[in-house]
């Protein structure tokens, strides 16, 4: 025998409105409210560029690999997703960023070291960019402490 879709159509339609009729309806999933808890918060430095465009990027980092001495001419923003970063802003003290830490660099301020933390593993950031145009250069690096 052979079914066609004239048939099958009007099956399947009394099947679902059977059931329906029958009360067979799902309750609807019920979730807790969403928990928002800050993480960071920032003052975008005077002077600095005003964000017309967020540019983003993952960099992947060796084991032990130093960015060097750099600043960026916009500020950046971002998230640790794997392993862990020395990290020190010019006349700050060193401190560890770990996997889903979030970190920000300032516009302008150099930052004298973005370091993995391990020498054996890889690293990894997510690095998003509050700049005001496609073509301004991202990072600057920098000599060695003047």
């Amino acid at each position: 025998m052979k079914i066609t879709a004239r048939l099958l159509l009007p099956v399947l339609a009394v099947g679902l409105a059977g059931g329906a009729a029958l009360g067979q309806t799902f309750p609807p999933q019920t979730f807790p409210p969403l928990k928002r808890e800050s993480v960071l918060s920032e003052a975008l430095p005077k002077g600095a560029p005003v964000p017309a465009l967020v540019k983003g990027a993952r960099i992947a980092f060796a084991p032990g690999q130093p960015t060097g001495r750099h600043l960026h001419p916009v500020s950046v923003v971002g998230v640790v997703t794997r392993g862990s970063f020395i990290v020190q802003i010019e006349g700050g003290a060193e401190h560890v960023v770990k996997t889903g830490e979030p970190f920000f660099e300032a516009a302008n301020v150099p930052t004298v070291r973005f370091d993995n933390a391990s020498k054996t593993e890889p690293a990894e950031i997510v690095a998003f960019y509050l700049t005001d145009s496609d073509s301004r250069p991202l990072i600057e690096m920098l000599n060695a402490k003047p």
